[in-house]
C-alpha cells in the first residue's frame, strides 16, 4: 500500500551575491518592460488622433497613451508586490519588487519623453514634482517615478549594508 508523500520544495533564502542579484533584477526588468510595452496596443482609446485647429496639427495619441498604460501596470505590480511580499527575506520575491520598480521608472520617464516629443511643452523637474507648461498654461504633477527611485535606492542601501560587528572581545570571559 502506497502512502501519500508530501514533497516540500525549499527555495533558498539568501544564496545570491549582490552583484548576481542585481544582474537578475536588470534582466527581469528588461523582460518585464518588453512584456508591458507589448500590452500597449491593448489600451482602449476613444480618439487616437486629435486635431488642433489653431495650429492645424494632428497629434497621434496612440503611442503616448499606450506607454502610459504600460507604466500604470508596472506601478500596480510594484505597489501590490511591495505591500504583499516586502517582508519576505527570499531573494526571488524581492526580485519581483525591484524588477517592477526599475521597469516602472523606465516606462514613466519614457512616457514623459513621448509627451515632450509629441506636444513640445516646457518641462522642469522639481523634487518629487514635474512642472509642465504648454501654451502658457502651467501644471504641477506628482512624479511617482522619483518616489519609486527613492524606495528602490533605500532597498538597495539596506541590501548592500553589511552588519557591523559589536565592539569588544569576540570570546566570552
Amino acid at each position: 500500500m502506497m502512502r501519500n508523500k508530501v514533497i516540500i520544495y525549499y527555495i533558498p533564502i539568501s544564496l545570491m551575491k549582490n552583484s548576481e542579484y542585481y544582474i537578475w533584477v536588470l534582466v527581469g526588468s528588461i523582460i518585464l518592460t518588453i512584456i508591458l510595452l507589448s500590452m500597449a496596443p491593448l489600451v482602449p482609446i476613444d480618439e487616437p488622433l486629435v486635431y488642433r485647429a489653431s495650429s492645424g496639427v494632428t497629434y497621434n495619441l496612440t503611442i503616448p497613451v499606450g506607454v502610459s498604460f504600460s507604466a500604470f501596470i508596472a506601478l500596480i505590480i510594484f505597489i501590490i508586490s511591495i505591500l504583499l511580499i516586502s517582508t519576505f527575506k527570499n531573494d526571488y520575491y524581492n526580485m519581483i519588487i525591484d524588477t517592477s520598480a526599475i521597469s516602472f521608472v523606465f516606462l514613466n520617464y519614457l512616457n514623459y519623453y513621448l509627451i515632450w516629443y509629441v506636444w513640445r511643452p516646457q518641462m522642469q523637474m522639481l523634487p518629487f514634482l514635474i512642472e509642465i507648461v504648454y501654451n502658457h498654461a502651467a501644471t504641477l504633477q506628482l512624479d511617482i517615478g522619483q518616489i519609486v527611485i527613492v524606495i528602490f535606492l533605500y532597498r538597495l542601501y539596506k541590501r548592500l549594508r553589511k552588519p557591523r560587528s559589536l565592539s569588544g572581545p569576540d570570546e566570552k570571559l
